[in-house]
């Protein structure tokens, strides 16, 4: 018979675990495991098949099938060389403007955000061929990676985005929904920083080169387009019902297989298998971390931890609550990759704003930004690990520049917890179903 005060303990002893375990350096996803794994024993009420029924029904989504499938499309992008492209493309655009490395690093994210819907695979594709331009055209090389580090968040907000995908997978919230909530963010977030570009780049002496022929714009716009053109494709198809996000997903990796093998020709059997060694290591890394989340997910609500931490105190005003939730996932994600954090943090807040009146497509854009800035700040940051890497410096030596532009970042989402028409404007006008 289990007694009161291990009823009473049990519940916080959950976190308390976890925090020991990622304190102590073991990954997150074992951590999560781990703790939960430990409750259950301790518990007489729980049984390790509840576990590994619940770990198992955390992976047995059809939607989830999407997260490796547009990862695959991202890395065979890459390996055909597209990236390559859309920084052409975006270089004849605004060459001759000053500072057009730095414009052209944020406008790629946006593009490339539209095709791989992953922040790492943009860091690490556009990081690469940018950031050591960067360097040797004069620019500061932690300039350099905190805009390339604070550009690549765009991928999980413009869609199509694999955390958008889990988020709506969690909370049965309109994936659609979600992806057209997202553009009106992204494009302000894409604005902001190049409007932070020009700030910065004044004072750098940096080339600028002679304005692109209208040849030029036309050869690479050509290119450009036909790459760009695969987020019109996945969000058209999803909006219209004609495919499911994983339909979708299947068609992005076909699109970029008929890019790579029979327009550009870059793309050989060789990096077909390179790249699906890749998707498969990072997606083996994020989805058992899912695993994991599900399993201390279903804890969180077998103790009915969101009533008892609400207990006593009644928020009914949607913009405090979205503002309280925003301050509590922007310090997880620091500690915390996005997706194992939103798997912990989506049941715990998800009531409580359906509750306040909050809705379900604006709640869950914040709730992605807000993780997804976890991404760029210490101790965990890894699209900033990435960039720090690339450009060869130590990760703190770009933290204070990355941290101006993560101000931004933040000044967005606080516009539109108080403004949510910046969120469901699109959602409203193209397909009111889905909000």
């Amino acid at each position: 018979m289990l007694s009161m005060d291990m009823i009473f303990i049990l519940p916080w002893a959950l976190f308390a675990l976890l925090g020991i375990l990622i304190v102590l350096g073991v990954p997150i996803a074992m951590a999560l495991v781990l703790t939960a794994t430990s409750i259950i024993f301790l518990d007489p009420r729980l049984t390790f098949w509840i576990m590994f029924q619940r770990m198992y029904n955390g992976m047995d989504s059809f939607v989830l099938l999407a997260v490796p499938l547009f990862l695959l499309a991202g890395n065979l992008m890459n390996a055909a060389q597209i990236t390559d492209r859309l920084i052409t493309l975006c270089m004849r655009l605004v060459g001759h403007v000053r500072g057009a490395l730095a414009h052209v690093n944020v406008l790629v994210s946006m593009l490339f955000a539209g095709v791989s819907g992953s922040s790492t695979a943009d860091s690490a594709g556009i990081g690469t061929v940018l950031i050591p331009a960067m360097k040797r055209e004069g620019y500061p090389v932690n300039f350099s990676v905190a805009v390339t580090a604070a550009s690549s968040v765009m991928g999980i907000i413009i869609p199509p985005s694999i955390n958008m995908i889990i988020w709506g997978a969690l909370t049965n919230t309109s994936i659609a929904g979600l992806f057209l909530g997202g553009i009106i963010p992204g494009l302000m977030i894409g604005m902001a920083q190049l409007g932070l570009n020009m700030l910065f780049v004044r004072k750098y002496d940096v080339p600028v080169r002679k304005r692109a022929s209208m040849a030029e714009l036309m050869s690479s716009g050509k290119d450009g387009l036909l790459a760009a053109g695969i987020p019109i494709v996945i969000i058209g198809g999803i909006i219209s019902g004609i495919v499911t996000p994983t339909e979708a997903a299947v068609i992005a990796v076909l699109y970029a297989l008929a890019l790579g093998f029979v327009v550009y020709r870059e793309l050989s059997l060789h990096q077909v298998f390179a790249a699906s060694t890749d998707t498969v290591k990072l997606c083996s890394l994020s989805l058992f971390s899912l695993v994991g989340a599900s399993i201390f997910g279903y804890l969180i609500s077998f103790y009915q931890i969101p009533p008892k931490l609400m207990e006593g105190v009644s928020i009914s005003d949607p913009i405090v609550l979205l503002l309280i939730m925003t301050a509590v996932m922007l310090l997880i994600g620091t500690f915390m990759d996005s997706l194992p954090a939103m798997a912990i943090m989506a049941p715990i807040f998800y009531p409580l704003a359906m509750s306040a009146g909050v809705n379900p497509v604006q709640f869950g854009v914040i709730g992605v930004m807000a993780l997804g800035m976890g991404l760029v700040t210490p101790p965990y940051g890894l699209c900033l690990m990435i960039s720090a890497k690339i450009g060869g410096i130590p990760l703190l030596q770009a933290l204070g520049m990355t941290m101006i532009y993560l101000a931004i970042m933040l000044a967005v989402i606080v516009l539109l917890i108080f403004f949510p028409d910046l969120i469901l404007a699109i959602p409203r006008l193209i397909a009111p179903d889905f909000v």
